[in-house]
């Protein structure tokens, strides 16, 4: 019986690592020289130590900065923390950033000014923001996915830009717009990096997240790996 066991599990474990490295190899997302040619700077939220934070960069991912961490700060009603930062909008005639965060139990409404190192708190019970994050369609392109490939319609033309090969599932694998660049030339999604369920499954069971972000060149349709972002605000200078 442990022999079944045990020979089930090496199978299991072979089918998710060749399908992973399967995948990669028909992904073909390894162009770093890409990320040269982005203009302007992106405000966004990065998870660092299990903790969401805020962060700054230009968009080629050159000079990475952090802008507010509330770690430490976020104390909820029930004498514990959560110092997540769950929104935010760059005001880029101010140069201040607006987030929400816990403080003392309650979700508030902070502000920053850029530079500065402590926010001002503006409003307590605050659940939502204004934002101002990249989307998946602009006025006359827009980016789907379908059955975990990617596809743009401009023109009323659809085109596949990003095909998914495996067995897909709506939560374990496949591709996923997040949004286009602000000039349109770029997109921006999700790969959940596996062609079967159970190697995400199986992944996720090991490490805290599964998947990474890209960038794709919408001109070549070649992409490459780019920041891991749970919201991201692009501005162009």
């Amino acid at each position: 019986m442990k022999r079944k066991i045990s020979i089930g599990l090496l199978l299991i474990i072979f089918i998710i690592v060749l399908s992973f490295y399967t995948f990669k190899y028909l992904s073909n997302t390894n162009n770093p020289n890409l990320l040269s040619n982005l203009e302007g700077t992106i405000y966004f939220i990065e998870r660092i130590d299990g903790t969401l934070t805020l962060f700054k960069s230009d968009a080629a991912l050159k000079n990475k900065t952090l802008l507010y961490s509330h770690k430490g700060k976020g104390k909820d009603s029930l004498g514990g923390y959560n110092d997540n930062i769950w929104g935010f909008h760059y005001d880029q005639t101010n140069k201040t950033i607006s987030f929400i965060a816990m403080d003392n139990g309650s979700w508030s409404l902070f502000s920053l000014k850029e530079g500065e190192e402590k926010p001002t708190l503006l409003q307590k019970d605050v659940m939502e923001i204004s934002t101002d994050y990249i989307q998946d369609q602009s006025e006359n392109v827009s980016v789907i996915s379908r059955k975990g490939s990617l596809y743009l319609l401009e023109d009323g033309k659809e085109k596949t830009i990003k095909k998914f090969y495996g067995i897909y599932d709506s939560k374990f694998t496949g591709y996923r717009p997040i949004g286009l660049s602000p000039d349109g030339k770029y997109l921006i999604y999700f790969s959940m990096e596996h062609a079967t369920p159970i190697g995400a499954i199986f992944e996720g069971l090991v490490k805290d997240s599964v998947g990474n972000m890209y960038i794709m060149d919408l001109s070549t349709l070649e992409s490459t790996k780019y920041v891991n972002a749970y919201q991201i605000q692009w501005i162009m200078d």
